[in-house]
């Protein structure tokens, strides 16, 4: 009887074990399921890969250490990030026109050409280049074995967000990035919020001059078309459907008659320039002077320094909400 009760109570314990054996197999697939879910997020959280300019999916082994930047705009950026530290060569051109951002620096080729010698010897673990530019040496870079990021067509002051999280992602500061993104993205609202409810009879018709001989400026795809949109300003070239950088004939800027021309100050040292240019005597802007000139860097390479644009024009084309016209270095 001992034996038999004994024999009974080890059966039931088995059978409990195999009860508790098979809820633990069951378990298994997902616990694993969970497991593999966190894995594959956190592995895409930590991922450096950005898609450039070109479509190129760009990924890294590990942050970036050492840089090589030939776009100036991307260069900002990077001193933005508090990642000055990790360049160790930028653009020929910056360190010929004594940009502050290119000193200390001897310069690595441009848009123009690269010095292959020189990157070689550096041996960065990435360069990061604008668009354009000699395909045949951005060939023998990579057949160095050193990726290449393309920086994107910035057509809005919303590219620059998307360029600021990829360098940042590249560079493996993304939480700089972000804050970085952040702070910009306030700035342009607390401007576009004062004047996005305008009605279009409130909005100054805006005329960009890019260039005077032959007469060129900006169409509905540029960058700068979408500063003088948030600033509250109508760009009469845009209006006119024109994309890219157009020439625009000086009749048709009179019959479009604009309420202010802007231009950059390597266009013309002073207002007076445009002013005294008997083409443009008919024109409101000039009759009643309300021609700008802002520097270029803000308008020409997009970064978080390009909301001195936006605070420019938006001074220029609305005083009466911003306050007068400065420029802001």
């Amino acid at each position: 009887m001992v034996m038999a009760g004994t024999e009974a109570r080890a059966s039931k314990v088995m059978r409990t074990l195999a009860v508790i054996l098979v809820v633990l197999l069951a378990a298994i697939p997902v616990l694993m399921a969970g497991c593999k879910s966190e894995i594959e997020v956190k592995a895409l959280e930590e991922s450096t890969a950005v898609v450039d300019a070109e479509g190129n999916v760009i990924e890294l082994a590990s942050p970036a250490e050492k840089i090589i930047v030939i776009a100036p705009s991307a260069l900002e950026i990077i001193d933005g990030l508090g990642a000055m530290d990790r360049v160790v060569e930028v653009d020929s051109y910056s360190v010929g026109a004594g940009d502050p951002l290119a000193e200390g620096f001897e310069g690595a080729g441009d848009s123009y050409g690269l010095n292959i010698e020189r990157i070689a010897r550096l041996n960065p673990d990435i360069l990061i280049a604008v668009t354009g530019g000699s395909e045949d040496d951005y060939q023998k870079v990579k057949e160095l074995g050193i990726k290449i990021y393309r920086v994107i067509n910035i057509n809005g002051i919303e590219g620059i967000y998307e360029e600021i999280t990829n360098i940042s992602k590249l560079i493996g500061l993304e939480d700089r990035g972000e804050k970085l993104v952040k702070e910009l993205k306030e700035e342009v609202e607390e401007i576009h919020d004062k004047v996005k409810d305008l009605s279009s009879e409130d909005k100054p018709k805006v005329f960009y001059e890019v260039w005077n001989d032959p007469l060129m400026s900006a169409g509905t795809d540029t960058f700068i078309n979408d500063l003088i949109e948030k600033s509250g300003g109508i760009n009469i070239v845009a209006e006119d459907n024109l994309t890219g950088w157009p020439e625009y004939s000086v009749e048709t800027l009179i019959k479009r008659n604009p309420d202010i021309i802007i231009a950059p100050v390597s266009l013309a040292a002073d207002p007076s320039v445009i002013i005294n240019d008997t083409r443009f005597s008919s024109i409101t802007a000039v009759i009643e002077g309300r021609v700008y000139l802002i520097p270029d860097n803000p308008v020409s390479r997009p970064s978080q320094n390009s909301i001195k644009a936006l605070q420019m024009l938006s001074k220029a084309i609305h005083p009466e909400i911003f306050g007068k016209f400065e420029i802001i270095e």
